[in-house]
């Protein structure tokens, strides 16, 4: 009889057990935004400017063409962390005698560390600040589209 018992609290132990770690993977889920805000650094002129990138629009920054490919960040409640995959070409006058576009940076870059994958560029420094959704008017209340 005891055996039978200890069976039924080791079921629900274990059931319990599953049940939590299962709550656990899902709060690791990441959102996915469509909206990049970066910073670019030209070390020329020592200018600092923060642009935003929409997902599969290149932005243009100095003589850089940027293309956010993907861009995902952390529910509210987990630790704050953007992660982003973008391309960098360089536009540069030596290469537009070929007319091929020499890519200089393809990868993931992180907002919390950007120094473990950064883009070295000899003028240019480009980081993640964070990512996020767009917000549209069809996330609003049907009141606000009708006044004018």
């Amino acid at each position: 009889m005891v055996s039978k018992d200890l069976k039924k609290v080791l079921f629900l132990i274990s059931f319990f057990y599953v049940l939590i770690n299962t709550k656990i993977l899902v709060a690791n889920e990441w959102l996915i935004g469509n909206i990049g805000i970066f910073q670019g650094l030209d070390k020329i002129t020592a200018r600092i400017k923060t642009f935003e990138i929409q997902v599969g629009v290149p932005k243009k920054f100095g003589i850089l063409d940027i293309d956010l490919q993907k861009c995902v960040y952390s529910l509210p409640l987990d630790e704050p962390e953007s992660i982003a995959y973008i391309k960098v070409l360089d536009k540069s006058d030596k290469y537009s005698v070929t007319k091929d576009k020499l890519s200089i940076f393809e990868g993931w870059i992180f907002a919390s560390s950007p120094a473990l994958n950064a883009m070295e560029h000899p003028v240019y420094d480009v980081s993640l600040i964070s990512c996020r959704k767009d917000k549209t008017l069809s996330n609003k209340s049907s009141s606000l589209t009708l006044k004018d």
